[in-house]
């Protein structure tokens, strides 16, 4: 009994090692940037995304997804945009050439066929990462317009969440964690993917990412619920998040010395329980953000018109067929309606006939 019990672990072990790239993500060391001061995948590495559609990443210089070069500098004709956001931004769900800097560089082309702007060039730098808010971003947009030669800021507002984080210096790395980098790196290159994912999925929580507490007993697992707390209550409570909004943008306007767009894409109309919902609920938030937009000189960009046509023909701009079809993070078609938004809106800015 014991030897087959080895021999069965031993070959469900290689026949998961060896289709687990199909359905595991992957786990690739990083790197501190120094000119973004912040942690990084390391350039030259190759990053597996599998939960939600099916795309291998390429990691680029200062840890920008899917552009593995930098464009020439100095020179007056080329004109760079940082495209900042979270995972939507990002997207690791779809393939490089799908991705939402490249269709903002595909629909942008030259910024105009004539007039002053003739023969300008814009390429986009992705600097968006998971998990990522207006605090990391506004700690980066000076760095990267000193040391990249940035001359504009795009921003992809999913949730109005990102926008009502604290206003507060943001803490630097320290010894202790460049020393835990070290230690993750090691473990990234020399232990399988399907391993790492295994561990995690066993020792942390799923929900919270803190360290699981295994249970080695028999009956029910006992369930502790704590009392429900709606996220807003009480006028106060709205009133609160305006000004966190109002204090973000003006941090950001204040950060940046380069003009900043902020694009609005939201998960909405989206598919839930089986239902088609349209309407966006953080509209309250984001009329917000449109009217203190104009005094910090930011221009804004809405894509919810777009994406309510585009899902009335059928095709939407979120979710994949391996995860939820109509939620979920922005797909290849979500990215070329925004970009098809930002170029129109910056062709009138202009005043350039497309």
């Amino acid at each position: 009994m014991i030897v087959r019990w080895l021999i069965g672990l031993s070959l469900g072990t290689l026949i998961i090692a060896a289709t687990s790239p199909w359905f595991v993500r992957s786990y690739v060391p990083r790197t501190f940037d120094d000119v973004r001061q912040r942690v990084v995948l390391s350039p030259g590495q190759t990053y597996r995304w599998r939960a939600e559609g099916y795309a291998t990443t390429s990691v680029g210089p200062h840890g920008m997804m899917g552009r593995i070069n930098l464009p020439q500098t100095g020179d007056s004709r080329i004109k760079m945009l940082a495209l900042w956001g979270d995972s939507q931004a990002e997207g690791v769900s779809v393939a490089d050439a799908d991705k939402l800097w490249r269709q903002l560089e595909n629909s942008l082309g030259d910024l105009a066929s004539n007039g002053e702007q003739r023969g300008v060039k814009v390429h986009v730098l992705p600097m968006a990462s998971s998990g990522d808010d207006a605090g990391s971003w506004r700690h980066q947009m000076p760095l990267v317009e000193q040391e990249l030669d940035v001359s504009g800021h795009v921003f992809l507002i999913c949730e109005m969440v990102d926008f009502m984080g604290t206003v507060e210096k943001p803490s630097h790395q320290t010894s202790a964690d460049l020393t835990n980098l070290a230690a993750t790196n090691r473990v990234a290159n020399w232990v399988p993917d399907f391993a790492i994912h295994a561990g995690r999925n066993l020792l942390l929580d799923p929900q919270t990412m803190e360290r699981r507490r295994l249970r080695f007993g028999v009956g029910p697992v006992p369930k502790y619920l704590s009392p429900t707390q709606l996220a807003v209550q009480e006028k106060s409570d709205r009133v609160a998040a305006e000004r966190r909004i109002v204090d973000n943008l003006n941090a950001i306007s204040a950060a940046a010395t380069k003009p900043i767009w902020v694009v609005y894409a939201p998960r909405c109309p989206l598919i839930m329980d089986g239902q088609l919902r349209v309407e966006d609920p953080d509209t309250y938030l984001w009329n917000v953000v449109q009217r203190n937009a104009d005094g910090t000189s930011t221009k804004v960009i809405d894509c919810r018109g777009a994406f309510r046509n585009s899902v009335a023909r059928g095709v939407y701009p979120h979710g994949f067929h391996n995860g939820r079809f109509g939620n979920g993070h922005l797909n290849a078609v979500g990215y070329q309606l925004i970009a098809t938004e930002v170029a129109k809106h910056w062709h009138e800015a202009l005043g350039v006939a497309e």
